[in-house]
């Protein structure tokens, strides 16, 4: 999804009645297929090393989902090096921000990366100002956070490139209300019931609180409401109660830990705000019907 967030309002630019040239090649590390996390085969143009030979590169554009901590390798981070020194512009999409990290292409900026590994991010990389904005640029490099504003970012490039006419004529294409989607958080928008601002306060509370949670009452307040309305907002919407969701929050987390670190049983626990590592395998267990020693082996 991010990856056709990133390619479709080029390709939709460049269709437009006397739209601009546009040219891209996807390629991988090695220039050999790659499977996406959903079992979609992407069979790429080139390699990276061949593509960045041929020609400058306005926009080098990395695309990384999960997994992007076993993709740190010093041949990884060699071509894209490399292929950074020919390009006047680089873009990290979704959790490519931790490679180009990795790189050093961010030290002494500020960026962003998806919002589940925004503690991780800020811990592994302190020379980084990490930020929860859908999209930020900085000098030449530039980082977005998902799939949604990835989108937002390549409108943003079109007005840039080629003037808000066509940005505004690919949006319209794809039904997109950019001015809309700015205003928003990352998270999401689409709520039935009453109170949707209030809850979006609070959903935004419990994400900044992972690992040190926060009382319900402490949550109301930074919402804006009370206990009482908070339970209310979070029932009418979602169907769930606010300390259940919160609980989601954090096993969430301690999933996608499971799947993306080696960290230990006992530092998932702490990274995720439980007392122990008994209480989150619990918890664990009872939610998703498996351990996070099944996940880690499959």
């Amino acid at each position: 999804m991010v990856l056709a967030s990133a390619l479709e309002p080029l390709r939709a630019a460049s269709g437009l009645p006397n739209g601009p040239d546009i040219n891209w090649d996807i390629c991988t590390i090695d220039g050999a297929p790659v499977t996406s996390s959903s079992g979609l085969t992407i069979t790429p143009q080139a390699s990276l090393p061949d593509t960045v030979t041929k020609t400058d590169i306005d926009y080098l554009v990395v695309v990384s989902g999960y997994g992007m901590r076993d993709h740190t390798t010093p041949k990884i981070r060699a071509r894209l090096q490399n292929a950074a020194h020919r390009a006047r512009n680089i873009i990290g999409l979704d959790t490519a921000a931790w490679l180009l990290g990795c790189c050093h292409m961010l030290s002494g900026k500020t960026a962003t990366i998806h919002r589940q590994e925004l503690d991780q991010f800020h811990e592994q990389f302190p020379d980084i100002s990490v930020r929860s904005d859908r999209f930020i640029k900085d000098g030449r490099m530039i980082t977005s956070g998902g799939a949604s504003t990835v989108m937002e970012l390549m409108l943003h490039i079109l007005a840039q490139q080629f003037g808000s006419a066509v940005a505004f004529d690919v949006s319209n294409l794809f039904v997109y209300d950019a001015e809309n989607q700015y205003h928003l958080t990352r998270g999401a928008d689409r709520l039935q019931g009453a109170g949707g601002d209030d809850l979006r306060r609070a959903v935004g509370a419990m994400m900044s609180r992972i690992e040190t949670p926060i009382p319900l009452k402490d949550i109301a307040k930074q919402a804006g409401c009370s206990l009482r309305s908070l339970d209310r907002v979070f029932q009418d919407n979602l169907q769930i109660s606010p300390g259940k969701y919160y609980q989601m929050l954090r096993l969430g987390r301690a999933r996608d830990l499971a799947r993306g670190t080696d960290f230990a049983l006992s530092t998932i626990a702490l990274k995720t705000g439980f007392t122990s590592s008994a209480t989150l395998s619990r918890a664990f267990s009872k939610t998703f019907g498996t351990t996070i020693r099944a996940i880690r082996k499959n």
